[in-house]
């Protein structure tokens, strides 16, 4: 009976592979792409990642010098980069099949294999020469070890997981995480809410761990710009009294309400302790306790979305069952009261801004649901962008992984099972990712949880089918999970057909989102072709794009605007070069002045939203701005600046 299904992964996996490898060296390098390959350029010459103008590039170093090793024995960037990421991306089905295997069966593993392999997002990204599909190789391995010794209790897995913990914060910065993984590891090996002596000092030693990575990982060794400004973040403590602080701001500003929650707060500690003195503690109640009245904490700082995930990870991680308070429906009503408290003390006060604004939300302010589930802001670090470019696909995977922890949940084991561990640990990822603040919210940044998703989605549709069908056959078994995923946005077997063709590659016809969804490309070397018989040597060639450095290197000045949020980032210490392509930095119009009024000849290739500023700072300043040439994909234009005859600005309309 699963000869059919293993046809159908056969087919797949050649599709797939197919994929990731077809023309991977065709097009020219994206702009994220530029950055670690120019990075690789200086390992190359110095054997470190060090820029020109000092400084060094910490991110994705052991992808840096495998890549490195490859350009080595004559390969090109493009191809190098791509084909370590395209064989990692690979290198994830057998992990996923294992895991797979672990948590529902061997269908369960053919299933996720199929998916997986096919999957445009899981081929886009293996194209990508950055550090993704890498890490996500990384974590998918980890799982593999992270199952052998929380359920089988194999204490030689917990090396590898060390091991892999390294490996994956020098080839992504988000390997932090799997340092907190080794800890919640080690605390899903109780023995019924009890700990041992070995299971403390290797907590102690992992937090040790922990703290190397998270130094590694969030330190940034390029050095400081010269004009980067603002207070440092300044430790985990004073972070804390910063959000202490800003998170009731409001609340001390009204009297009456902070009696009110002062009064609530005495009341639910009152009647928690009078319940456990009533009822005792035993000693494996005690983690479980301490949990649920951080949870129970939690919601009285109105974090609701931190208190739910505690108490879901309580619930997940199979310590014994908590205190009679809690059993008796304490807690979700205690929790419930601070819920109606805020939701109250919100609507009367209208106080909009100013909590989860401190703390990096970038939702709407006005929205009062945002301000109390948006820490950790798991909807704009995976809801939003999940469901702006895969929603039908998001959906399914939500609701099936709701199925198969609802159904984990049911069978109340004392001993902990693989599904269950594997949802604990997605709780605790998505937390600690969403938890973090990041300037831009993309799908790319989890995407290393994308094979766990789909593995837990196939077992809850797998189950729905069981409990529709009991005595169904593997064939209809394997059905659902299939259909489901043929009929979203992430099964395109034509832009698989076509995934080397330049239209899929520079994303014609693709929404933005979509296009960001698999990393957008600009058609540089099509505008290295144009300059390199254009341009005259009297002429002034100005250029946004880092990408295009590569192709034409004969360029005079680097534009970023200095409001720019990568500013920073561009600016060599010197304060006058930009780091990645050595060429000397301009930062405003008013650098523009001198060279647009100097009578030669100046061409500007940017980013079309700097377009946009440079031809209203153009009207401003009376100077004549004609498109030359653009890409036939419409990502690239080339302009021609020209002073007109005054240097005098013009006021705008209305000044």
């Amino acid at each position: 009976m699963r000869g059919p299904l293993w046809l159908l992964a056969g087919v797949a996996i050649v599709a797939g592979v197919y994929g990731r490898f077809k023309g991977l060296g065709t097009w020219p390098l994206g702009v994220d792409e530029f950055y670690i390959s120019r990075s690789i350029d200086n390992v190359l010459h110095s054997g470190l990642p060090q820029f020109a103008c000092g400084g060094y590039y910490n991110r994705g170093v052991l992808f840096q010098y495998i890549v490195a090793g490859l350009r080595l024995v004559g390969m090109g960037p493009e191809f190098a980069g791509r084909l370590v990421a395209a064989i990692c991306s690979v290198a994830v089905l057998p992990a996923a099949y294992r895991v797979a295997r672990r948590a529902r069966g061997v269908e369960a593993g053919w299933l996720a294999v199929i998916i997986l392999s096919v999957s445009i997002w899981e081929i886009e990204m293996g194209r990508f020469a950055r550090m993704y599909a890498p890490f996500q190789a990384v974590f998918m391995w980890y799982l593999v070890f992270f199952l052998r010794f929380t359920i089988d209790r194999h204490r030689a897995a917990l090396g590898w997981m060390i091991v892999l913990s390294v490996v994956g914060v020098l080839t992504w910065e988000g390997g932090v995480l799997l340092g907190v993984a080794n800890l919640w590891a080690v605390l899903l090996t109780h023995e019924q809410g009890r700990f041992k002596r070995g299971h403390g000092l290797r907590l102690i030693a992992l937090s040790g761990l922990l703290g190397l990575l998270y130094w590694f990982g969030t330190n940034d060794f390029r050095g400081p710009a010269p004009e980067a400004s603002g207070p440092s973040s300044g430790g985990v403590g004073r972070r804390l009294v910063e959000l202490g602080v800003q998170g009731f701001g409001p609340l001390w500003q009204h009297h009456v309400w902070l009696l009110g929650w002062s009064v609530l707060v005495a009341l639910v500690a009152g009647l928690a302790i009078r319940s456990l003195r009533r009822s005792g503690l035993p000693r494996e109640q005690r983690w479980a306790t301490a949990a649920l009245g951080a949870a129970l904490a939690m919601a009285a700082a109105h974090w609701f979305t931190a208190a739910a995930g505690v108490y879901v990870l309580l619930l997940s991680s199979r310590f014994t069952a908590p205190p009679r308070w809690s059993r008796r429906g304490f807690f979700l009503p205690a929790a419930a009261s601070f819920l109606v408290f805020w939701l109250a003390f919100e609507s009367w006060t209208g106080v909009s801004d100013g909590v989860f604004r401190a703390l990096g939300a970038s939702g709407s302010a006005g929205s009062v649901l945002h301000q109390l589930f948006g820490f950790p802001d798991v909807f704009d670090a995976l809801i939003r962008p999940m469901g702006r470019t895969m929603p039908w696909w998001s959906v399914i995977l939500a609701l099936a992984i709701l199925i198969e922890f609802a159904r984990s949940l049911s069978r109340h084991r004392e001993r902990l099972d693989p599904v269950t561990a594997l949802m604990s640990l997605l709780v605790l990822m998505l937390l600690a990712v969403a938890a973090t603040r990041t300037e831009r919210l993309e799908t790319r940044y989890v995407f290393f949880l994308y094979p766990l998703l789909v593995i837990l989605a196939v077992c809850g549709l797998l189950a729905l089918t069981g409990w529709v069908w009991r005595r169904a056959p593997i064939a209809v078994g394997a059905a659902l999970p299939l259909v489901c995923f043929g009929a979203t946005e992430d099964f395109q077997p034509l832009h698989l057909a076509h995934v080397d063709r330049a239209e899929t590659n520079y994303r014609v016809g693709m929404s933005a989102a979509r296009a960001a969804h698999y990393y957008p490309r600009n058609d540089v070397r099509g505008a290295a072709a144009w300059l390199a018989t254009h341009v005259l040597t009297s002429d002034i060639l100005i250029v946004g794009i880092p990408n295009l450095d590569p192709y034409f290197g004969r360029i005079d000045y680097f534009y970023i605007d200095g409001k720019d949020p990568r500013y920073d980032a561009y600016l060599c210490q010197d304060g006058r070069t930009e780091r990645w392509t050595n060429h000397a930095l301009l930062h405003s119009e008013e650098d523009l002045m001198p060279l647009v009024e100097s009578g030669r000849r100046v061409l500007v290739m940017v980013y079309p939203d700097t377009e946009e500023r440079l031809r209203a700072a153009a009207r401003l300043h009376r100077w004549s701005v004609t498109s030359l040439w653009h890409t036939i994909y419409g990502d690239t234009d080339v302009l021609r600046i020209e002073a007109s005859g005054t240097s005098q600005p013009v006021a705008p309309d209305g000044a």
